[in-house]
């Protein structure tokens, strides 16, 4: 007898506990985060000055480290050269209020679509490169950027630049800037990865040869993730500049800004939506309460770092996953010997909605 014979013996919508409990668990996530939404969008109404600086940072990072995973995780091409765009981002807006006179919103748009356009040509030049090669590669490309930044007279050379009065924001405005510019990037990333181009990007991840021969052309899908990913980077290097109204080249484009996302998506979980975001909360509050001991945060971080890849290699977010998993087949093994309680959904029921095939 199948699972879903047993079941039809049983009155219609009379199911146990445990299958409401089932049905009711996607309702509570989405319910949860529309609750988390809600109070993320009235930050600025509860949150001290100090608190809407740290929420920006913490969007911010969440930002980044989700675009890296776009390119790193889902993609598979790791790179080391997402410095370039954050310094790309910060230097275009800067030079765009210091002389046009375009709406902000529209020179962030812009300091995005710069580091579209870098990340394309950086393409051209990276993208029939693989693994440790591309790394290296995305790297020296980054190099070269401070190193031409540092000597570029335009942009201030080793000075920098300093941003007009007109751009001082209050914190309420960039904290919305930086909320909702997470947002975006989350739902993008989200829809791009369930659609077929997502398919065919972790094809090519997983195994390039085997995608080619089932006709999946690589380069353009390498090349448009590239440029999605840098897209919302350097919008975020536009935000960062916005905040601190002065820059150079050092700080704009330094290793620490990839160093950050890379550590954030491994601690979260590498190829996962949510892995990045839970990631970004576990490294900034480590930051936090260590700022006052930069040696023993970043000793701790290290540590972090190595204790999850031997023990949890997948990242935080997967383990929790995973660990529910389990907690609810150790309910089921004690409720009963066998089966699992009446009215329980099968993994197919779970993903799909209907009811089953059945186990033949």
């Amino acid at each position: 007898m199948t699972r879903h014979s047993a079941q039809s013996d049983r009155p219609a919508g009379a199911l146990s506990w445990w299958g409401r409990l089932q049905r009711l668990v996607p309702w509570v996530g989405w319910a949860v985060l529309g609750l988390l939404l809600v109070l993320a969008w009235l930050g600025p109404l509860y949150l001290s000055t100090f608190d809407l600086i740290l929420a920006f940072t913490l969007f911010n990072y969440m930002t980044m480290a989700q675009s890296w995973n776009l390119l790193g995780g889902y993609g598979g091409q790791f790179s080391l050269g997402h410095s370039l765009f954050v310094g790309a981002g910060s230097y275009t807006i800067a030079v765009l209020l210091l002389h046009t006179g375009l709406p902000l919103l529209l020179d962030l748009l812009l300091s995005g679509l710069l580091a579209a356009v870098l990340a394309t040509l950086a393409a051209l030049l990276l993208m029939r490169l693989r693994e440790a090669y591309f790394s290296i590669g995305s790297l020296g490309l980054a190099m070269a950027s401070l190193t031409w930044m540092l000597n570029w007279t335009f942009t201030g050379a080793t000075s920098g630049l300093n941003l007009p009065p007109a751009a001082t924001l209050d914190y309420s405005t960039l904290y919305y800037l930086a909320l909702g510019l997470l947002m975006a990037t989350t739902l993008t990333i989200v829809l791009l990865v369930r659609s077929p181009f997502g398919l065919r990007l972790m094809a090519i991840r997983d195994d390039q040869e085997a995608a080619a021969e089932l006709g999946v052309n690589s380069f353009p899908v390498k090349l448009v993730t590239f440029a999605i990913s840098a897209f919302f980077v350097g919008i975020a290097g536009g935000l960062i500049a916005l905040n601190k109204l002065e820059i150079e080249p050092d700080s704009a484009f330094s290793m620490n800004w990839v160093i950050t996302m890379i550590i954030i998506t491994i601690i979260g979980g590498i190829a996962t939506s949510t892995g990045p975001l839970v990631g970004a909360v576990v490294f900034f509050t480590l930051q936090q309460v260590l700022q006052n001991s930069q040696d023993l945060s970043s000793l701790l971080t290290g540590l972090l770092l190595i204790v999850i890849i031997r023990l949890a290699p997948e990242g935080l977010w997967p383990l929790v996953l995973k660990l529910g998993r389990r907690l609810g087949e150790a309910l089921i093994a004690r409720l009963g010997p066998g089966e699992a309680p009446a009215g329980a959904l099968t993994s197919e029921e779970r993903l799909t909605g209907r009811p089953g095939l059945g186990e033949g």
